[in-house]
């Protein structure tokens, strides 16, 4: 299948028409993603080979329902911005949750430049990640009860940052250096197969509704909405299963459940 192709079974799974490549669609690319292929740890927990070409993201993601993490998320949301005339630039990101470290490129970004204005697009970062694109820089964008901002704390160094308990909270920092293909495989390696890599350690699953986020860390499932957040405990392979196909759509067998179970519970 030629990637036009996989990009137009993509939109269709989205419900989306391309007839118009605006910012409405970008913003509408974004919230559709997220809210419809979950972001997943599953396949480096189970030891899964995790290729980052458009084709193997497209199988995984879209038609397998696999699910991923940024740098498959990011990557295929990439070669669909490329397909549709929007002339991407790659960049890598450092997950700070808002300390003064200095951990490894770990992230993968995109951004676009429409009418002027650069956006980041974001489709990889989980449960706290946006449902927009988020201008670039300062300016604030709302996503629901959500405030988003890209903040530039030092000369050349930006933060995207969230507003959390009454202050802008920064969820990763990014430079605007020039980035490629061979930067993205060595970050996703280490994202899969470190052994203290947070996603070789532990499950992490999410997906953004517009009214609801669904969260799975672990053996503990959240829904958070604007009332509030309600929490359960997984208690055998068969939830874990139900919760990851019913209210994920991340799709599983019952023995890779078992196996996902005996892990975690271990």
């Amino acid at each position: 299948m030629e990637r036009a192709e996989m990009v137009r079974e993509y939109l269709r799974v989205l419900g989306l028409d391309a007839h118009e490549c605006d910012f409405a669609l970008l913003n509408e690319l974004v919230a559709r993603h997220v809210a419809t292929f979950a972001f997943s740890s599953v396949g480096s927990l189970l030891g899964e080979d995790l290729p980052l070409d458009f084709e193997s993201l497209y199988q995984r993601i879209v038609v397998d329902r696999r699910g991923g993490y940024c740098f498959q998320h990011n990557g295929l949301m990439y070669g669909v911005l490329e397909e549709l005339g929007f002339s991407p630039t790659l960049y890598l990101a450092r997950v700070i949750y808002n300390q003064d470290v200095h951990p490894g490129l770990t992230h993968r970004i995109s951004m676009v430049e429409h009418a002027g204005q650069k956006y980041v697009l974001d489709v990889g970062f989980g449960p706290l990640g946006p449902r927009i694109v988020v201008p670039m820089p300062a300016t604030e964008a709302k996503d629901g009860e959500k405030i988003f901002r890209i903040a530039q704390r030092r000369p050349g160094e930006y933060h995207v940052e969230v507003f959390k308990d009454e202050v802008f909270f920064s969820l990763y920092r990014f430079e605007l250096a020039r980035y490629g293909q061979s930067d993205c495989e060595l970050g996703h390696f280490y994202s899969h197969r470190h052994p203290e890599a947070t996603f070789v350690n532990h499950l992490v699953v999410s997906l953004l509704l517009e009214r609801e986020t669904r969260s799975l860390r672990d053996l503990e499932y959240s829904v958070i909405t604007q009332s509030g957040t309600c929490t359960r405990a997984v208690r055998d392979s068969g939830q874990l299963r139900q919760l990851l196909v019913g209210e994920f759509g991340c799709q599983v067998t019952e023995d890779e459940s078992r196996c996902l179970f005996d892990m975690l519970a271990t």
